[in-house]
């Protein structure tokens, strides 16, 4: 990969429209400071990996401009050419392909142009930063989480072959893939449990209810059976009760009838029925005043005598009015024949009836009984029908829930056969998580040496005392150690060497993990704590990563505050402002 040409417009200290175009191999900028060398290493960055925070981007705009823009135009090894364009103010990207000529759009997209970023450079940012960006104020290798795994992927992507497939991504969603399912709170295979849990519920709900369906089925006819009973005897108790009642009227109109033919039999007597009791003793008393008056007369005097006759006569008649015969008149005497004879056939009728009402008759006690029943009847046969009315509710309820087992029996093994498939792919998710993890962990031990051989190599060309190590740790950590590979003790680098080391370390994990792409490498300033005779060995070391510019060799852009020894000045700072 080789930077052929970089626009700036806007972007911190470059106010007016600036272009610069790069050399196939070793690019030398050389100024004073705060003549641009940040600026454009930070364009640089930008164009490949723009900020996404918009207080980031506005702290990038040039002072007094209302819009910032970016343009990095590259060549890969397989010489397809590449523009990318960045505009930071509206936050807009694009994407060009140069064919037939011409620059033709690709894509607009932020995500599609990272991914295309990302494999033209074989990194992300982080990884950047930590191989092909070397600053001044930040040359040793941080072993952060983010690098960690960015180096982990890129290493075994290279050292795999394939140059395209990941198997660290591949390994991290199979473990994605298998906490997505095996989760303790959102997993599949909880959400499918628990969707089985409720399937079996809902159908031991329907089994429990088509349980109780014969039961009440037989309830229901019971009632019913209870319903028709009682509007039987409901019937026959009014039957029986109107047929005694015919037989109590009957027995009054006869009582009736009875009295008043008795009344008449009284009026139509020529003599009285019976003579008082006093009267005959009224008769006798007055016969023995009016003799003892007539005595009294002759023999003592007459006015006592007069007054016991008086007396006398008056009892006497008295009792003799009580013997005296009585008459009815004729006509009346006829009339009261008449009435009396009909009054006989109906009394004769009313007991002929009496006969045939006699297995009718009730006690009065019994009568009360089935009169008492009578009013019982309709209660009950209101409670009835709202027992029937609800159970017949219940029975369709029964029935349906019955008539759903079939379909929660299916529902119940759709769930389960999920479940069962979820935990079959959970267990081989893991199976294979495991599997490849400890296969690119296999990769990762076999390229780790590679790496410190070859960050070997180019540290001895600087410093021949030193070599670099490989910690017995899983994962990257380089060590510095001795030239003959042992470790130090108790001794630290000094400042210098420690740069040196990391600088060999930055350049053997940019030829092992991006060599297929070979990006350009960028160095900001990197040897300054360098003595003259190891800046001179870095500048040869340039020097031979560079090459010729030809295809074999890497691009290099080198900044300095100083003209490098040994090394041409290719880009010299400030930048001329293109013509308009």
């Amino acid at each position: 990969m080789i930077f052929e040409r970089l626009e700036i417009r806007g972007f911190r200290s470059y106010a007016e429209p600036i272009e610069v175009r790069f050399d196939g191999g070793l690019n030398v900028f050389m100024g004073r400071n705060e003549a641009g060398k940040t600026g454009l290493l930070r364009a640089i960055q930008c164009a490949l990996f723009p900020p996404s925070r918009g207080t980031d981007r506005h702290s990038l705009l040039a002072e007094g401009e209302g819009e910032c823009r970016l343009a990095l135009e590259y060549r890969l090894p397989g010489g397809e050419r590449w523009r990318v364009e960045r505009d930071l103010t509206a936050y807009k990207h694009a994407l060009h392909a140069w064919r037939d000529n011409s620059w033709e759009p690709v894509s607009t997209a932020l995500s599609d142009i990272a991914d295309v970023v990302r494999a033209h450079t074989g990194c992300d940012e982080a990884l950047f930063e930590r191989t092909l960006l070397v600053r001044h104020e930040a040359v040793e290798v941080p072993a952060s989480a983010d690098v960690t795994k960015t180096l982990a992927a890129r290493l075994e992507l290279v050292a795999g072959g394939s140059g395209r497939v990941s198997a660290v991504a591949a390994a991290a969603k199979l473990e994605a893939g298998f906490k997505k399912l095996s989760g303790p709170y959102k997993g599949e295979i909880v959400v499918a449990a628990e969707r089985l849990r409720e399937a079996l519920g809902g159908l031991d709900r329907a089994q429990a209810l088509a349980g109780r369906l014969v039961e009440t089925r037989s309830r229901l006819e019971q009632t019913a059976e209870a319903l028709t009973r009682l509007e039987l005897e409901q019937t026959d108790a009014a039957a029986v009760l109107k047929r005694a009642r015919d037989v109590a009227a009957a027995e009054r109109d006869l009582k009736d009838a009875q009295e008043k033919r008795a009344m008449l039999d009284q009026a139509l007597t020529v003599a009285a029925p019976s003579v008082p009791a006093w009267a005959w003793p009224a008769i006798a008393a007055g016969a023995l005043l009016a003799l003892a008056g007539v005595l009294l007369a002759l023999l003592w005097q007459a006015v006592p005598g007069a007054g016991f006759v008086l007396c006398g006569a008056v009892a006497a008649g008295a009792g003799a009015l009580q013997l005296r015969p009585r008459t009815v008149a004729p006509a009346a005497q006829a009339e009261l024949e008449a009435r009396r004879s009909s009054l006989g056939r109906d009394v004769r009728e009313l007991q002929a009836r009496l006969e045939e009402l006699a297995v009718y008759r009730l006690a009065p006690a019994a009568f009360e009984r089935l009169q008492r029943r009578e009013r019982e009847i309709p209660a009950e046969l209101a409670a009835a029908n709202r027992e029937h009315g609800s159970l017949s509710n219940q029975l369709i309820d029964l029935a349906h829930a019955a008539e759903a087992i079939p379909e929660l029996e299916d529902a119940v093994a759709v769930q389960q056969r999920r479940l069962d498939r979820l935990k079959f792919k959970a267990e081989a998710l893991k199976l294979a998580f495991t599997e490849l993890a400890a296969a690119i962990e296999d990769i990762r031990r076999s390229a780790g040496p590679r790496i410190a051989a070859a960050a070997t190599g180019r540290l001895q060309t600087i410093t021949p005392d030193y070599a670099v190590g490989l910690e017995d740790t899983a994962g990257l950590t380089f060590r510095a150690t001795w030239a003959d590979g042992s470790p130090f003790e108790r001794r630290d680098l000094s400042d210098g060497t420690a740069d040196q080391f990391y600088f060999a370390v930055r350049v053997a994990l940019a030829e092992v993990l991006l060599g297929d792409l070979n990006p350009p490498l960028l160095l900001d300033d990197p040897f300054r704590y360098c003595d003259s005779e190891r800046r001179a060995a870095l500048h040869r070391l340039l020097l031979e990563l560079a090459g010729d510019g030809g295809p074999e060799g890497r691009q290099v852009l080198y900044f300095s505050v100083e003209e490098p020894e040994g090394l041409l000045v290719t880009h010299p700072l400030p930048l001329v402002r293109v013509p308009a």
